[in-house]
């Protein structure tokens, strides 16, 4: 478990969806998914630790059947598909988001942290980061 915004954050929460409670998906992560999203969630933890405020994560792991309800592309790094996993994450204010980004950015250009894509969606509503537990993490920042 770690903390990220002052309280407990477990694994288990990168699972957590208002849209597949609400249709009954089951999103629990599986097999090498478990691997990928501790990957993950120990990315976030030292980007918190640097940007010293709190973060939240709105969007973590989608199973197949989630991701296909909320309308995300078949191979999402929110999936896992082996190795990737991602998460939007948030400030919950996107003048602050905007700082977060900037300092994700840093670290990957100091490789403090490796991360695959930081994708800055509708001008910093929330921050999209990416990562291959294996493999090569290209370094790709854009604006989505």
């Amino acid at each position: 478990m770690i903390t990220i915004d002052g309280t407990t954050f477990e694994l288990a929460d990168f699972t957590k969806s208002a849209t597949a409670s609400r249709i009954g998906i089951n999103n629990s992560l599986q097999g090498e998914d478990v691997k990928d999203f501790e990957f993950l969630k120990d990315i976030i933890v030292k980007i918190q630790a640097k940007y010293g405020k709190p973060i939240y994560v709105d969007s973590g792991f989608r199973s197949k059947s989630l991701n296909k309800a909320v309308g995300g592309v078949s191979n999402s790094q929110h999936r896992s598909l082996g190795n990737e996993a991602a998460a939007d994450i948030t400030t919950r204010n996107q003048s602050e988001n905007r700082q977060l980004y900037e300092v994700i950015r840093k670290m990957v250009n100091s490789s403090e942290i490796v991360l695959d894509q930081i994708i800055d969606e509708k001008n910093f509503k929330w921050i999209h980061i990416s990562v291959k537990r294996t493999g090569v993490n290209r370094k790709q920042f854009f604006k989505l």
